[in-house]
């Protein structure tokens, strides 16, 4: 593969992870705190902590290429134990998220569908991605480029569309709006921990390269160009939803673009929306239990697993006790989610995780230039160190402060998060023993 096409490739994985049908729920609850361009703000803001932790992660990277990310940049520098709570945390940010975009997919396709249960949708979208990875079947990379690249030209161009064939003047859809003594610009950090969610899944590319020399520049380099692409995409289709719809008809349903692309092009958006959704939940879903299980997979390998955890298929090579395992609980996650209705929830509270191990990246690197500053690192990176200090602080604190962000909901995402840190504090435990056990 020439150079720029493998460059297109590693844009391609981070701006397509990050694509999800779930973002356009997420797209709703910030518009449940802030509106208008106050919303683009909070996207533009969060994709520039992105950025700046970006940089971090591809420092880590270029030190331990192509290892299995999370597990071992944490591991390295903070010990066994720390490391492999903030992993629990991740997989149980995996396992919620999968709910959330099944979920949401589900309530895309009954808009087409009426009579079709959500859990018929859902349970045949997760049967699909379990026997696909279990093939151990994963989208080409000119597939990959592909999808990708339709996604962000379609969610531009609907966008765009909107902007310019709204019924409201230019100056009202981009003005800013200073009422009730700036409570928009109070609640800016919250939007903002919550529009994070919108750019997961860039660091995904970390253990994709197809050679060592990629982490000296390519996978540097193209991690903040996929964030700066999804910002100017997601940004543009606020723009435009905005000039479309009321922020009360924004934040009431979990499927925003579904009536903004109804009001566009009447009856036939739900087709435009359904196809959009497709294209987003196949490629991320898939991308994720796959990436996932690998991980399940090497904690499995190291013995902080049950060993049926690594069994792998000769035939195919894929992980699949992994894979069942992921599959299973993202299955019961998916359940719930239906069930009660908690995708908003769900995708508040894996917002607020990512926060704090984003924030643990960048530790990382503090740490490990202080602890191992002759290790060999390719690629170093140029923010400053207050900067990276100061945003170990900052990034936890918006993402505890979306946790109460949501007038509908105020206890129940800090609640939440409370349960799933002594869950991923119990199963740290239990790898442990079980690491003891097998001694």
């Amino acid at each position: 593969m020439k150079n720029y096409r493998e460059l297109i490739f590693y844009v391609s994985v981070g701006a397509g992870m990050a694509l999800a049908t779930s973002s356009f729920t997420m797209v709703s609850g910030i518009f449940e705190i802030v509106s208008g361009l106050w919303a683009v703000v909070a996207i533009c803001l969060a994709g520039l902590f992105c950025i700046l932790i970006s940089s971090s992660i591809a420092e880590l990277a270029s030190m331990y290429p192509s290892s299995p990310g999370i597990r071992t940049y944490l591991k390295v520098a903070f010990g066994d134990k720390i490391s492999l709570f903030l992993v629990h945390l991740y997989l149980i940010f995996i396992v919620l998220i999968a709910g959330v975009e099944s979920y949401v997919f589900a309530l895309v396709i009954t808009a087409i569908l009426p009579n079709i249960s959500p859990l018929v949708v859902v349970l045949s979208l997760l049967t699909l991605v379990i026997f696909t990875n279990l093939l151990g079947l994963e989208l080409p990379r000119l597939m990959q480029i592909g999808t990708a690249l339709t996604l962000i030209i379609s969610i531009l161009c609907l966008g765009i569309n909107g902007f310019f064939s709204s019924a409201a003047g230019i100056g009202e859809v981009l003005s800013f709006d200073f009422s009730n003594n700036f409570q928009q610009l109070e609640l800016l950090p919250a939007a903002t921990a919550m529009a994070v969610f919108l750019f997961i899944g860039f660091e995904w590319v970390t253990p994709l390269g197809f050679r060592p020399s990629s982490y000296e520049r390519k996978i540097p380099m193209s991690m903040p160009i996929a964030i700066t692409t999804n910002m100017v995409t997601y940004s543009f289709f606020v723009i435009g939803i905005s000039s479309q719809l009321t922020p009360d008809r924004i934040s009431a349903v979990s499927v925003p673009q579904v009536p903004y692309l109804v009001e566009m092009f009447g009856p036939s958006g739900v087709y435009f929306a359904g196809g959009i959704s497709l294209l987003a939940t196949f490629s991320t879903f898939n991308a994720g239990i796959m990436g996932s299980s690998r991980l399940v997979y090497a904690l499995s390998r190291e013995g902080k697993l049950p060993k049926w955890c690594s069994k792998i298929s000769l035939r195919t090579t894929a992980p699949v006790g992994a894979i069942i395992l992921i599959g299973g609980l993202s299955l019961v996650s998916s359940i719930i989610v239906v069930t009660y209705q908690l995708e908003l929830l769900a995708a508040i509270i894996g917002s607020s995780i990512i926060c704090f191990v984003y924030a643990a990246f960048m530790l990382a690197v503090i740490r490990l230039r202080k602890s191992q500053p002759g290790l060999r690192r390719p690629y170093r990176t140029p923010v400053f160190a207050w900067l990276q200090w100061l945003l170990i602080l900052i990034v936890p604190m918006i993402g505890i402060q979306s946790l109460f962000s949501q007038p509908t909901m105020p206890l129940q995402p800090a609640l939440g998060m409370v349960v799933f840190i002594t869950i991923a504090f119990v199963l740290t435990r239990w790898s442990l023993e079980i690491s003891k056990n097998m001694k």
